[in-house]
């Protein structure tokens, strides 16, 4: 049998763990009515406040900085066609792009 600290204790838990009072008691092996009796019994007694409804912090948009451009990644083709690639690309264009380079033969 759990103390009445210990009561208190599994009560704030259950309130910090964002799940209703049933599945935290499962969670924790206990009867949920014996989880749901001990908070109605604290905070009656005013041991234990009522939980803090939630509220907007204040936020600071901060502007990140620019990433170094990343190198092209270049595809030598077996023709001796180089085909250079930005970040980005599309790929069914360049799907249809290596597809054409790959058919004609480079003249010399």
């Amino acid at each position: 049998m759990a103390t009445r600290a210990e009561w208190m204790d599994l009560v704030r838990r259950s309130e910090r763990s964002g799940l209703d009072l049933a599945k935290f008691a499962r969670r924790e092996g206990i009867k949920p009515k014996q989880l749901y009796w001990w908070r109605w019994r604290l905070r009656s007694s005013s041991e234990l406040a009522a939980p803090a409804k939630p509220e907007f912090l204040p936020v600071r948009v901060v502007t990140s900085t620019p990433q170094p451009a990343a190198t092209p990644i270049e595809i030598a083709l077996p023709n001796g066609r180089l085909v250079r690639v930005r970040p980005g690309f599309d790929p069914a264009t360049l799907e249809r792009v290596l597809a054409i380079a790959a058919e004609q033969e480079v003249a010399c």
